[in-house]
């Protein structure tokens, strides 16, 4: 134990922590047999799963894409449309977003006028957008949806044949 043994004068200099390892020893004793009890009642107390699990809401965090073309036409996420359809469109979709996610990128044709891209920007503003993007500049411009492919994308089925030639 801590005892000195020898004919020396004085008082112990040393610390016994003989006692000390005991207490130490024992609450490691105690912590080993409660934890395995307490993780067994932790998981018999969670809640049932439920199984009637409503459907995740529809995702409205689609990007918005208005590409200005050099005819002066327009359209949203390749969707032509009119200046007065961009504007109710751009409303809808960006009501219920949060602030953070009310984004609106512009596609602009490098040929497309000046006065009309800002006109497009100040709309998307007007409707809700937080923040108004450009997308990469490319030289023959945003892209172009034939009708053929416009109708595959509102979900109209395939494509009409082309008609019979000679």
């Amino acid at each position: 134990m801590g005892a000195k043994v020898g004919a020396s004068k004085g008082g112990m200099d040393e610390i016994n922590v003989t006692p000390l390892i005991d207490v130490v020893l024992v609450l490691l004793i105690i912590f080993m047999v409660l934890t395995p009890i307490t993780m067994q009642k932790m998981a018999t107390e969670l809640p049932p799963e439920d199984e009637d699990q409503p459907p995740p809401p529809p995702q409205q965090d689609e990007q918005l894409m208005v590409a200005i073309y050099d005819d002066a036409s327009l359209a949203l996420n390749l969707v032509p449309v009119d200046e007065a359809r961009l504007a109710e469109e751009l409303q809808k979709r960006l009501k219920g977003r949060a602030s953070s996610k009310r984004n609106v990128f512009v596609d602009a044709h490098p040929d497309a006028a000046y006065d009309q891209v800002v006109h497009v920007i100040d709309l998307a503003r007007d409707c809700g957008a937080e923040r108004v993007g450009f997308a990469d500049m490319k030289d023959e411009g945003p892209t172009r949806v034939t009708p053929e492919q416009l109708l595959i994308m509102q979900g109209g089925g395939e494509a009409a044949p082309p008609p019979p030639g000679p």
